[in-house]
């Protein structure tokens, strides 16, 4: 019994194909991703044009304050003081809101992406038959003996661009 599993085994083996590709490869060949990349970079250049200006806002309120605090009445004064620790909290809300924005937007758009490949990835292992597919780009597999396997990334990458 142990001589027939162990014949099976080794014809299993020699009749297994095992893929691998690098994510990272496809990532930066894949133009959907490339436009998601460029459309984030400028979503980040707008909300940082907005910060400056929030900030150049405060700053210029802050220091006519400055000029102004020991000529106004107390009450003024406490108005103005309220008013620019107001001002100041909503620049920081904002900057803070700006940052989940776009790290939601760069999640958005990769997870997207990801969902392409991935269907790729399953219709190049049903077309090749493969058995077991590894992105190569993790520490978790840092050996694949090139005897055994082949490389994938092209085959995934020409899918994506004709699927």
């Amino acid at each position: 019994m142990a001589i027939c599993f162990a014949c099976c085994s080794t014809i299993m083996a020699q009749q297994a194909k095992i893929g691998f590709f690098s994510m990272q490869d496809l990532l930066n060949t894949d133009v959907k991703y490339q436009e998601a990349i460029a459309n984030a970079q400028v979503l980040k250049q707008q909300y940082a044009n907005e910060q400056k200006i929030a900030e150049q806002d405060f700053k210029e309120k802050y220091e006519l304050f400055l000029e102004q605090q020991g000529d106004l009445a107390k009450s003024i004064r406490a108005k103005r003081q309220s008013d620019l620790q107001s001002l100041l909290e909503r620049t920081e809300n904002f900057r803070k809101e700006t940052q989940q924005l776009i790290k939601k937007s760069e999640e958005e758009a990769l997870s997207a992406v990801k969902i392409r490949i991935s269907e790729a990835i399953q219709k190049v292992a049903e077309r090749g038959d493969y058995l077991l597919i590894v992105n190569s780009d993790s520490e978790t597999c840092p050996y694949i003996n090139p005897n055994y396997s082949e490389d994938i990334t092209e085959k995934i990458s020409s899918v994506l661009s004709n699927p």
